[in-house]
């Protein structure tokens, strides 16, 4: 294997000394732990977490957002790639910015190293034809390694074949996200997580009066009135909530409910594989980002339409008053996760074929 870096937005290595999951290090952890040539670099290890004087930085995210590349980030990774970056063959970005980057820098000819893009999101299926133009010239001779079967296709038919696309499957940390022990199921149905896509709405107008304790735990500013509705705050990133914290809530839920808006990215993916790891039933919407539609299906959990008040209220009432088929799916979902091999140790795997 040849020797890789992988680049991380900052706190993942504090999730790694505190003996945390290992996901969201793509594979790092278990390639160091095998012996691998593998780094692990950080923003602020590189020097390129610190932003620019304001009106510098309100520029340079207005370029980001039009063209997807941030030029506050561009002499900052050219001088990370000429210095502690140079040794290694191989770099795994890990967040779209940094990767886009690390990209444009290749295509300006300032390096000639690998590049692995993990992607979601990377752009918009309505972006314009000069967009796309862009996106095809910048990532030119660079593997993207892409989250979500759907957007990897919707990927392929705009690239063409100036960029290696792969269906990279995400995994969860299985000895991480484990089952509790016998009588651990509380009666809370509980929903988590922060990004955008995720539909809170729709789960609220769809609990019904009769319905047991719903915990929304999120760092959104979200409220609602309905008194077996409660919203708690969560963000690991600013301690609000350990991974500790988290299992131990998925293990207790007697449900686990992963609501999202009809997006392209694989939304709700890592909230969802965790909860399925801990052997508990989920419900998602099944959005045209659903990262693998063959994998998540009826047997491992139950699908709704997006925005789909009606049907996600049924299928909530099916499960809570079958509760030994609803305890049967999440036992079902455990042991698909690990069959499947949809691990973080599977992660690993995949970067180093992809490294070569």
């Amino acid at each position: 294997m040849r020797s890789v870096a992988f680049l991380f937005s900052s706190g993942r290595r504090q999730r790694l000394t505190n003996g945390g999951p290992g996901e969201f290090l793509y594979g790092f952890a278990e390639l160091a732990r095998a012996g691998k040539p593998v780094a692990m670099f950080e923003e602020d290890d590189l020097g390129f977490g610190k932003p620019w004087p304001r009106l510098l930085e309100a520029a340079s995210a207005r370029v980001s957002h039009a063209a997807g590349v941030s030029p506050r980030l561009l002499p900052r990774l050219r001088s990370a790639i000429a210095g502690p970056l140079s040794p290694y063959d191989v770099l795994v970005a890990t967040t779209q910015s940094i990767g886009m980057a690390i990209a444009t820098l290749r295509a300006m000819g300032q390096h000639d190293k690998r590049l692995i893009l993990m992607t979601m999101g990377l752009v918009s299926p309505d972006a314009s034809a000069w967009r796309r133009s862009l996106a095809r010239k910048l990532l030119a001779g660079v593997d993207l390694a892409v989250l979500s079967r759907p957007e990897a296709a919707s990927i392929r038919s705009w690239v063409g074949d100036r960029s290696r696309v792969h269906d990279f499957v995400f995994g969860v940390d299985v000895g991480f996200w484990t089952p509790g022990g016998t009588g651990a199921v509380s009666e809370e149905v509980l929903s988590i997580g922060n990004d955008p896509a995720r539909d809170f709405a729709t789960l609220v107008a769809a609990w019904r009066p009769e319905f047991p304790r719903l915990s929304i735990i999120t760092s959104q500013s979200f409220f609602t009135d309905k008194p077996n509705v409660c919203v708690e705050r969560g963000d690991w990133r600013q301690a609000a909530m350990t991974d500790e914290d988290v299992r131990e809530r998925f293990r207790r839920a007697r449900l686990v409910i992963t609501p999202v808006i009809d997006t392209i990215q694989p939304s709700g993916q890592s909230a969802t594989l965790q909860a399925m790891a801990c052997g508990r039933p989920v419900i998602m919407t099944r959005n045209r980002g659903l990262w693998d539609p063959e994998f998540m299906n009826e047997g491992v959990c139950r699908l709704v339409p997006p925005g789909d008040v009606d049907a996600l209220s049924h299928v909530i009432r099916s499960l809570l008053d079958d509760r030994a088929a609803a305890e049967r799916m999440g036992t079902a979902a455990r042991q698909a996760v690990v069959a499947h091999d949809v691990t973080s140790a599977g992660m690993a795997r995949q970067i180093e074929r992809l490294a070569g």
